[in-house]
């Protein structure tokens, strides 16, 4: 019978801003899912937006990495990665406080997959020599929000699984353009999907992107994505993963004056912008391989953009590692 073991990875200890973390090890048990816990302590409720739950946390994680010998295997902001969890392996973050006074604790949880899917013995990371795996994250400034920060982690290891294969996942940065632009995607491994973050998207209120509109080639023969707006690519991962605003509890922010809390002692929760500006290109909708994008033998694989405004984008393919001799 198979068996998974949990155990505690790094210990509650309290996030430096500004800083990076020293690299500390992962189990060397075949590993399946890493789990983030930040605790966070409330600052003294202020105006509208100091307060979002979720949002500020993750933008405050400005890199989180898990390498083994030196080679990312997966790599990217902690939004990066809640999202192409949320987006292929369907794990999304979870809660266990939301308090709103000064000098309450938020607790938030965030998985960190390294197969298709928690727990499958056949897609995970293998086992490995203590040290050869290794997580370590960087942090930036400390939210106006919060007057303190603090993580722990802890892992879902298989104890006598044996792989054939696991997931990989990093983060590639690049610039559009106003026009014709090309990004270039990792050829060898067959790809499950790309995570695609368009700046303009994100953050302007006009209809201008970053990405425009899109197209996969493999060899210059347009596959798979042969034009594809961002925006509806935009709005099915919303509906496929269901929009964090959609979630059980979810309430709108409000301007928390006193009087306001005082008098409707309302929750000041505002969570769809943390999936805002993302989009995926799906190569296995069913889960099963079916439709898999392979890699092997291409000379070139590309996804090109018909830029609308010169800004930063980046994209994370979703690589399938084989592990068989």
């Amino acid at each position: 019978m198979a068996r998974f073991l949990r155990q505690i990875s790094l210990a509650r200890e309290a996030v430096t801003a500004s800083a990076s973390r020293t690299p500390f090890d992962l189990p060397v048990n075949p590993l399946s899912v890493v789990l983030m816990r930040f605790r966070v302590t409330n600052a003294a409720p202020a105006a509208l937006g100091t307060y979002s739950a979720l949002d500020a946390l993750i933008t405050m994680i400005t890199d989180v990495t898990i390498r083994h010998n030196g080679e990312n295997i997966v790599q990217g902001t902690l939004r990066d990665l809640m999202l192409m969890n949320m987006a292929y392996q369907r794990m999304p973050p979870g809660w266990t406080q939301l308090q709103k006074d000064s000098g309450d604790l938020r607790s938030f949880v965030f998985p960190i997959c390294l197969g298709k899917m928690a727990f499958d013995p056949k897609c995970c990371f293998p086992a490995t020599q203590r040290g050869n795996l290794q997580m370590l994250f960087t942090a930036g400034a400390l939210p106006a929000a919060y007057t303190a920060v603090a993580i722990s982690v802890e892992t879902y290891e298989l104890i006598e699984a044996e792989p054939t294969e696991y997931v990989k996942y990093t983060s590639r940065l690049s610039t559009s353009v106003v026009g014709q632009f090309d990004v270039r995607l990792p050829i060898g491994n067959p790809i499950l999907g790309t995570l695609l973050f368009d700046t303009g998207l994100h953050t302007n209120l006009t209809d201008v992107t970053s990405w425009g509109s899109v197209k996969l080639l493999k060899d210059n023969v347009e596959q798979y994505y042969a034009n594809a707006d961002i925006r509806v690519l935009a709005g099915e991962l919303n509906r496929q993963i269901e929009n964090l605003a959609t979630w059980p509890g979810h309430t709108h922010q409000f301007n928390g004056a006193a009087a306001g809390l005082a008098d409707t002692d309302e929750a000041e929760l505002l969570t769809a912008r943390d999936m805002r500006g993302y989009a995926y290109l799906d190569f296995d909708p069913l889960r099963d391989g079916g439709y898999i994008l392979e890699t092997a033998g291409a000379s070139d694989l590309l996804i090109r953009g018909i830029g609308e405004e010169a800004t930063a984008v980046r994209f994370l393919p979703l690589e399938l590692v084989s592990l068989k001799k």
